[in-house]
Formats: structure tokens, C-alpha cells, sequence
């Protein structure tokens, strides 16, 4: 043991020399075992089977009957809900210029009582205040009638929010409160006035109207023919929008997409649910389920149906989209880090496992041009090749990719 020591003791630089070396020769040889190499970590990805087309909206539309000789004053804003039954426009005549004069007096009398009150609700004021002061300028830039009347909706309920303010602020039994409760009272009352449109359905409330809400049958729209879809495209293109007052039904709609036959058929199933991405509404996302799919002269006229995101729609007959018809996750790699044993017929990875790498055997599920989604296989296929079946690909392992 002695020996020993005094041996290394008296060769101890040569000994520092040579394991110096060896690491050196380790290092080339790894070098030069991934030369000409790069290196791929597996991560989780999507290969989807998509197409881009046209989106052809048919929703359930009542067109509310009106007086069209006589100026409108919109209640419900454009794109908003209301209730069956519920007041959405009024007609402007000289009862409503006179509810509207009453509630200008009211609104006068209550400011000049401002004075008295404390100043603890003055940052709320303020903040209304303020929103008044933006809609106020926003309205002088606009020459949209529909706008117009928009911003006069907002800034009259921005009005009562401030008197509401002033109101709860006030002593009970103040002359600002007996005001308050008389201009509620006048407004419940023109609520039902002869002056009112109100609407038999409930939905979402627009001011635009094209022609096409008579020339479509909703009820009936499972039914139609490849005929009735084409002429029912050709109405889409080819519309102009003018003011009038309709509301659509928000529970639901139906989506029209016309594609080509081909490699996608496969995957075009009644009754499963599909992803159509809306390009041209920053890329909202629908959810429909496929009702009917007509294939005929080359094409597909696939009729779906949602029953959401029908607020963002109202006012839209034709958008561009994507469908995607079959969408596969898992394990995503580059198809040249695949490769193919010729002699035995197999396909395998090369994982990286310290400066060796392993054979790992892999299934494809599906790829695109240049990704392939795998997985692993059964034991019983490595047994068949007799092959190490040790180890397996999981995500974040690096795979080594050689140059063909």
C-alpha cells in the first residue's frame, strides 16, 4: 500500500497529464460522434386539417314594423339586447319633444340645487363628469346617424347616473329627491306612450336591414337543396345594408361554408362539432356542430349550427374563415428526425442518452409537410426485432437529427 502512494506521490503530474488527456479524447470522440448533427427537443403540438373559405351567416331575424316617414329615436343601442316586449326606439314627435323638454327642466332644476349639497360625492361627479365631456366630443366627429344616436343614449344615461348621484347624496325629503322620483315617473311613463316600437321577441337589437331577413327561410334551412345554397350565396354577395330596425334571436344561427372536395371528406362527419376560426373578427372562435353536408359538382356545402358568440355577429352575412375538420395532438417532431430502418421495415427516433444515443421505435399518427404527431409502440415490436425496449419517448427528450 505504501508502494502505492509513494508511486503516485512521485507521478502525480503524469497521472494529472494523462486523465487531462483522456477527458480531451472523450470530448473529440463525442464531437465526432454528433458531427454533422443537430439536436431536437419533442414537445406536445397540433397538426390540424383545415381549409380557409367564406363563412355565410343565417340567423333568425324579425324585421319590427315602423313608421319610416317619421324621425326615430333609438332606446336599446345597436348590438344590445332587449326583452319580448320591451320599448327599443321611440319616434321624435312633439310628445316627445315635450317628455324630453320636461326632463331638461328637471335636470336644470336639480343642478342649480348642486350647490347645497356636501362635496363628498364630488370624485364620482367627476368621473361621470368626464365620460360626458368624451362622448360629447366623440358625437361632433361623427356624421353616423346610427352613432349619433349611440352616443346620445350614452351621454342621456350618464345624465341619470349624475342625478342619481346627487339624489343619494341629498337629505331625505330634499327638494333634488322629490325631482329624482318625478323624472322616473315621467320616464316609466313614456315607456308606454304611443310614441314607442317595441319589439315581440327577444334578442339582439340592430338598425341595419339588407332585404335578405324576408328572402330566407330559418325554419327551414335544414332542408334546402345545393340550389337553394348557391342562390342564397349569391343573394350574400351582391347586398347593401340601410337603416331599419330588426332583432335576432341570440340563442342561435346557422353557418354556411362551400369547399372543395378532396382530401378532407374523410373527417366531414354529421353531428360532430368543428373549429371555425372568424378571420376577419380577430380571430374569434366558434364551436358548431355540422346539421347537413351536401357534396355535389366538386364542392361541399356544409351547413352548421351555433348557439354562441351570436352578439358578435349581428350585423356580419358573409366573413372569412377557417375550418378545421380534424385536428391531431401529441408529441410533435420533425419528419427528418424520422427514419426508416430498410432491412426490417420500422421507423425509430435517435434519443440523446449522455454521448450515445438510443434507437426508440415510434408509430406516426399524423403529419404535415414538415411535422409528424407520434407515439410510442408496443413491447411486442421491439421483441419482434429484437431490440431494446428500455427506453421510450417522452416530451423534452432531445432527439438527434443527422444530415441525409
Amino acid at each position: 500500500m505504501e508502494k502505492v502512494v509513494n508511486f503516485l506521490k512521485t507521478n502525480i503530474k503524469i497521472i494529472i497529464i494523462v486523465v487531462i488527456l483522456l477527458a480531451f479524447f472523450v470530448l473529440y470522440i463525442s464531437k465526432n460522434e454528433f458531427n454533422h448533427k443537430t439536436t431536437y427537443t419533442v414537445i406536445n403540438g397540433d397538426i390540424e386539417s383545415s381549409v380557409e373559405t367564406n363563412l355565410y351567416l343565417i340567423k333568425n331575424e324579425t324585421v319590427i314594423d315602423y313608421d319610416n316617414s317619421k324621425a326615430i329615436i333609438s332606446i336599446v343601442d345597436q348590438g344590445k339586447r332587449a326583452s319580448k316586449n320591451e320599448a327599443i326606439a321611440t319616434y321624435q314627435n312633439e310628445s316627445y319633444d315635450d317628455y324630453q323638454k320636461q326632463i331638461a327642466d328637471i335636470d336644470k332644476q336639480i343642478q342649480t340645487l348642486v350647490k347645497d349639497l356636501p362635496t363628498t360625492y364630488s370624485a364620482d361627479i367627476s368621473n361621470v363628469d368626464n365620460n360626458i365631456l368624451k362622448y360629447s366630443k366623440e358625437v361632433q366627429n361623427t356624421t353616423s346617424y346610427l352613432k349619433i344616436q349611440e352616443y346620445k343614449t350614452k351621454l342621456d344615461e350618464l345624465a341619470y347616473k349624475k342625478i342619481t348621484i346627487l339624489a343619494n347624496a341629498s337629505p331625505d325629503s330634499s327638494a333634488i329627491r322629490d325631482l329624482v322620483s318625478k323624472r322616473e315617473r315621467l320616464v316609466e311613463l313614456s315607456k308606454n306612450s304611443n310614441n314607442i316600437i317595441s319589439t315581440s321577441v327577444s334578442g339582439v337589437v340592430t338598425y341595419k336591414i339588407d332585404g335578405i331577413e324576408e328572402k330566407i327561410s330559418y325554419n327551414n334551412i335544414e332542408n334546402y337543396s345545393e340550389s337553394d345554397f348557391e342562390s342564397l350565396i349569391s343573394m350574400y354577395d351582391n347586398n347593401n345594408s340601410e337603416f331599419g330596425i330588426k332583432v335576432i334571436d341570440n340563442f342561435g344561427a346557422y353557418l354556411l361554408v362551400k369547399t372543395k372536395t378532396g382530401d378532407n371528406d374523410k373527417y366531414i362527419k354529421q353531428g360532430n362539432r368543428y373549429k371555425i376560426r372568424i378571420s376577419d373578427l380577430e380571430n374569434l372562435t366558434l364551436i358548431a356542430r355540422l346539421k347537413k353536408n351536401i357534396s355535389s359538382n366538386g364542392y361541399n356545402y356544409s351547413l352548421f349550427e351555433i348557439n354562441n358568440e351570436i352578439d358578435k355577429l349581428v350585423d356580419y352575412r358573409k366573413l372569412s374563415c377557417e375550418v378545421v375538420w380534424n385536428s391531431i395532438s401529441g408529441m410533435a417532431v420533425p419528419l427528418n428526425s424520422i427514419y426508416t430502418d430498410e432491412e426490417k421495415g420500422y421507423q425509430y427516433v435517435l434519443m440523446v442518452y449522455g454521448a450515445d444515443y438510443k434507437r426508440v421505435l415510434i408509430n406516426i399518427i399524423s403529419k404535415s409537410d414538415s411535422i409528424a404527431i407520434v407515439e410510442n409502440v408496443d413491447k411486442s415490436q421491439y421483441d419482434k426485432y429484437n431490440l431494446d425496449s428500455t427506453f421510450k419517448l417522452e416530451l423534452y427528450d432531445e432527439l438527434v437529427i443527422e444530415e441525409k
